[in-house]
């Protein structure tokens, strides 16, 4: 089980993030980022999921810039609220909260990322902007990013099946980078989520096999 914490980025904003600790001596520090719902029920799980697997791993609430306490539902409405936050947020925020929240936990080694859909282009600047190795997962803002370069290893995910998310973009980012090693799966948006209608076990599985795989060769 996790709990939650308070952190504080270098502009002294104060947020909420989710931690999870592994049973015995973590391996390294996990920064999940969250999609445009907030550190709902899904990122808390996934972010004791990654403590399971032998990471001290924490999810920062940047919206908690805007709004505290956002958990919105994976409907329409959500989605609204949701774009009309990242909308009104911008990237910088965001990135001191992620930097808050590695500092907070780095009492668990090395640093990585991982983010799902606005968070996956968040993951994205944390590689290129904090130098943070990350994997970004459907990260539809990525591409209009393609001008950012890596200061750390960064892995990215993508389904094929994504109508949010053309392989013109996917391609636009192999062509611009092409030592990263991006994923394409026969799947669609939100793959990795359970609770998403496009939740795909096959892609999730193979996705968090490579991510973990990618994480266990930095360390």
């Amino acid at each position: 089980m996790g709990e939650w914490i308070t952190v504080t980025a270098e502009d002294d904003h104060q947020c909420q993030a989710w931690l999870a600790r592994p049973e015995g001596p973590p391996k390294g520090t996990l920064v999940v980022m969250q999609e445009i719902f907030g550190v709902n029920d899904h990122i808390r799980r996934d972010t004791e999921k990654f403590a399971a697997l032998g990471y001290l791993a924490v999810a920062p609430a940047v919206f908690d810039r805007i709004e505290a306490g956002v958990e919105l539902e994976y409907n329409a409405e959500g989605v609204d609220k949701g774009r009309n936050l990242i909308g009104d947020l911008g990237w910088d925020g965001p990135l001191m909260d992620v930097q808050a929240a590695a500092d907070a936990a780095s009492e668990g080694g090395p640093v990585f990322g991982v983010g799902y859909c606005w968070g996956g282009s968040l993951a994205w600047l944390a590689a290129t902007r904090l130098g943070i190795p990350s994997a970004g997962y459907y990260g539809g803002r990525t591409a209009a990013l393609v001008d950012e370069h890596p200061k750390a290893p960064v892995m990215l995910h993508f389904g094929e099946k994504d109508g949010s998310i053309p392989m013109e973009g996917v391609n636009t980012i192999r062509e611009a980078h092409g030592a990263v090693p991006i994923h394409v799966y026969d799947a669609g948006h939100g793959f990795n989520c359970d609770v998403r209608k496009d939740f795909d076990q096959a892609a999730s599985d193979l996705a968090l096999r490579r991510t973990m795989s990618f994480f266990d060769s930095l360390i």
